[in-house]
């Protein structure tokens, strides 16, 4: 497969290799990050939740068992993907536990201080901005919410900016560049999380209280 046409359908996937690739996202292959990422993070009862760039929707669901009591909604650009995570999360959507709306993530369609938690798995290389985005998060996030960033490759690497040149349009960040686009955008109490044998990485941030 050719990996400028693979990195392209995960950032908008459309027609037969879009549906592929969503198949990927809820495969067994990326269930590890998410496993990871909520055994660091605690969810309080009865959280409003909103999921950027929810692909095929089984993050929304991981969401969904870890906290039951709590409402996901998810967000994503592409239509194909909007579909394929209400199929994912029909009786979640049914039983009002669960919404999935269309937009991207540096002009998001929802009012501010709506959610308590804000998360996003594997979405940031595609992001025009990240501070622009991060901005966003902060905007829809209640004061004192939580922000989540959560990726599968660290930036260390050589063979990661030679990535970005093969694609063309994708960034892939190390710990310190979200670290300063979250501070630029106004978030407190950041703190970072490394996996290095696996090259996880998850940031979380706080919105202030004051704002």
């Amino acid at each position: 497969m050719n990996i400028r046409r693979y990195y392209d359908r995960g950032r908008n996937p459309k027609g037969f290799w879009g549906n592929r690739a969503i198949k990927a996202m809820n495969g067994k292959r990326h269930a590890a990050l998410p496993e990871w990422v909520l055994g660091l993070i605690q969810l309080k009862e009865g959280s409003t939740i909103l999921d950027v760039g929810c692909g095929g929707g089984a993050n929304i669901a991981r969401l969904l068992k870890h906290c039951p009591s709590c409402h996901v909604t998810g967000l994503d650009m592409s239509q194909l993907a909007i579909e394929a995570s209400t199929d994912y999360n029909y009786r979640a959507i049914v039983d009002k536990q669960c919404l999935i709306v269309g937009g991207n993530a540096t002009q998001m369609p929802l009012a501010k201080n709506m959610f308590d938690v804000v998360t996003t798995f594997e979405s940031i290389y595609y992001w025009p901005s990240l501070e622009s985005g991060a901005s966003e998060m902060l905007r829809v996030l209640k004061p004192g919410g939580l922000c989540v960033i959560a990726n599968e490759l660290d930036g260390t690497k050589p063979e990661d900016r030679a990535l970005e040149n093969a694609i063309g349009g994708i960034h892939i960040y190390d710990i310190e560049e979200i670290i300063q686009d979250l501070e630029q955008a106004g978030f407190t109490g950041i703190e970072a999380h490394h996996d290095e044998a696996r090259r996880f990485v998850c940031v979380t941030a706080r919105k202030p209280v004051e704002q």
